[in-house]
């Protein structure tokens, strides 16, 4: 699969006041461009009609898409969320840091840790969770958070400690378990990855519904070349959780470039890697890219052009190479293959 798509997803939730107007149409009208927006709000709904048809809560990231007066449409919850509730992410860590400079919680810090997050600042984030773990030592999420970051950043060691951390304070969540157990799969040893084993089947035990556990144990089976059972735990993932593009595009790799021909799906490839895209508003260079090989082994190969190039466009700097090599596989008229 390709590199750096190793992030669990925030889920919505919290509520908004019920407002007037016809936000309130059911769908939006046709593609206009994305944007990334962060809730502001301690409880903000999102609705389609008179119904409401999600929550979301206080620091939560969505994708929207149409503007209809005070209201901006998320595909993600094919829903409607008021504009006075969100910011756009680039004026994210302005607005929290306004308002630490009013009132330095540790709440605070971790919504602006968050809004660095989503403008690509990991570094500056690690400081922030650290600052609201040290104003609030119960902040436990903020451990946990930190420890995702750490691993974001490569720093396995400080990540693993954080979820140690947690977890020796009593917390059972299936969450720090199978986020110990990403950072056992990132080490890479025998060891190491036998002890993501054991943590996976913790957080499965404590949920056997945490769909983020099902795809983690989807990858170790897929860097143990076990194709088969990786696509098995890939589809009980988002089965359980439609919108969890990860595990969608995921399968799609696999679908798409498996060096045995008895695992590739073209077709169905291009369904999983369409409904990543979909999830993530086409806006992540990696998921592109699934795409662009999904519709090459497909034998579409001028769409597989234009969404690699698309994929070139979005990509940091260290996701160029292998996005470039593929652009020209595809150019050639070939589909792309695992070694």
């Amino acid at each position: 699969m390709p590199a750096g798509l190793r992030t669990i997803s925030v889920a919505l939730s919290a509520a908004l006041a019920l407002a007037s107007f016809a936000a309130c149409q059911d769908e939006p009208s046709p593609t206009p461009p994305t944007q990334t927006v962060m809730v502001v709000a301690q409880e903000a709904v999102l609705k389609s009609g008179s119904d409401v048809v999600g929550k979301s809560r206080l620091g939560d990231i969505l994708i929207g898409r149409e503007v209809n007066g005070e209201w901006l449409w998320i595909p993600d919850a094919k829903g409607w969320i008021q504009q006075k509730n969100i910011v756009g992410v680039d004026k994210a860590v302005e607005h929290f840091s306004k308002a630490i400079e009013k009132s330095p919680t540790s709440q605070a810090y971790m919504e602006r840790a968050t809004a660095r997050l989503a403008l690509g600042k990991p570094k500056d984030a690690v400081g922030d969770f650290t600052k609201a773990f040290r104003l609030d030592p119960n902040n436990i999420a903020a451990l946990n958070e930190r420890g995702t970051t750490y691993r974001q950043l490569g720093q396995l060691k400080e990540a693993r400690a954080d979820f140690d951390a947690v977890i020796q304070k009593g917390i059972r969540h299936p969450a720090v378990f199978t986020n110990r157990a990403l950072v056992g799969i990132d080490q890479g040893s025998t060891e190491s990855v036998e002890a993501a084993l054991k943590d996976l089947r913790t957080a499965l035990e404590i949920d056997s519904r945490f769909a983020p556990a099902w795809e983690a144990s989807a990858e170790i089976r897929e860097r143990a070349g076990l194709l088969d059972k990786a696509l098995e735990y890939y589809k009980v993932a988002v089965d359980i959780d439609p919108n969890f593009a990860l595990a969608w595009n995921n399968q799609a790799w696999i679908l798409a470039t498996a060096a045995d021909a008895k695992f590739r799906n073209g077709k169905r490839a291009v369904e999983c890697a369409t409904k990543a895209c979909e999830l993530t508003g086409y806006e992540k260079a990696d998921i592109l890219d699934t795409l662009a090989a999904a519709l090459a082994e497909a034998g579409q190969f001028e769409q597989a052009v234009e969404r690699a190039e698309l994929a070139l466009e979005k990509a940091e700097p260290k996701q160029k190479p292998a996005i470039e090599a593929r652009l020209k596989i595809f150019k050639a008229g070939k589909p792309y293959r695992q070694k």
